[in-house]
């Protein structure tokens, strides 16, 4: 059995198990209210998907989620270069991105509550909280390129601009990629969280919070699966792509 094949097998025994013990536990407690089966949330989102409301929720929620990821990729990679360039900007953002970084999602979007309209909170906390994590990559990427690369970009006189393509991007780009995905796994979350606080119209997070106001916790469930499986198709597909971008940058390590 080959590595591909062995990693394909643990996973669906992963999955097996989860929902085994999942359905096992429900039918033990036997209160739908408190944990459903699972046959019950399968059938329910089968429902959802039907109905066209679902769509244009699901919709919304992406929106503000690859819009939010969108910014926060650009800002990130400005500031990463900054900082990862010179080291005096690296020390005055150093306080700013560490705040950011230990204060609680919840008293971000509370405070954006006061700042912003509901449907745009959702988007600003999620660049927020993606901001420091996306930053840090880049930076680390521009400090760890390899300075004889510079030194020969010196002498073979590179503009900034040669500089930035031929000798920065190769080595920052393994951290970029893998910055930006978990960035956007981060940003799912995030931007789930903020629409149960803020309430948007047509957004998960609020048929989320009405369902948990109405005691249906099927629905929960349901909704919070799809969430679940968008998130992994979406990184599964960034994945997918970013691993062949960065081959195409860093052709060697197809071999390590």
């Amino acid at each position: 059995m080959n590595r591909k094949m062995r990693k394909a097998v643990l996973i669906c025994l992963s999955i097996i198990l989860f929902f085994s013990l999942w359905h096992i536990i429900a039918v033990k407690i036997s209160a739908p209210l408190v944990l459903p089966e699972p046959l019950q949330v399968f059938l329910r989102l089968a429902e959802l998907i039907t109905e066209e409301e679902f769509q244009k929720i699901v919709a919304s929620t992406l929106i503000r989620a690859f819009k939010a990821f969108a910014i926060s990729v650009c800002i990130s990679a400005v500031f990463g270069v900054i900082i990862g360039i010179s080291e005096d900007f690296a020390a005055f953002f150093q306080f700013p991105l560490s705040v950011i970084k230990a204060t609680p999602v919840v008293s971000f979007i509370l405070v954006a509550l006061f700042w912003f309209k509901s449907s745009s909170v959702p988007v600003f906390v999620s660049i927020l909280m993606t901001l420091p994590v996306l930053t840090e990559n880049v930076a680390t990427g521009i400090k760890s390129t390899d300075k004889k690369l510079l030194d020969m970009a010196e002498v073979y006189c590179f503009s900034s601009r040669q500089k930035l393509f031929f000798v920065y991007a190769p080595s920052v780009a393994p951290y970029f990629f893998s910055g930006m995905l978990s960035a956007l796994g981060l940003t799912w979350k995030v931007v789930v969280a903020g629409e149960i606080l803020s309430l948007p119209k047509n957004s998960v997070g609020t048929v989320l919070y009405t369902a948990k106001v109405h005691l249906e916790t099927v629905d929960v469930f349901a909704w919070t699966f799809a969430v679940v499986s968008l998130s992994y198709i979406c990184e599964s597909i960034f994945g997918f792509y970013t691993k062949k971008l960065r081959s195409r940058l860093q052709p060697e390590t197809q071999h390590e």
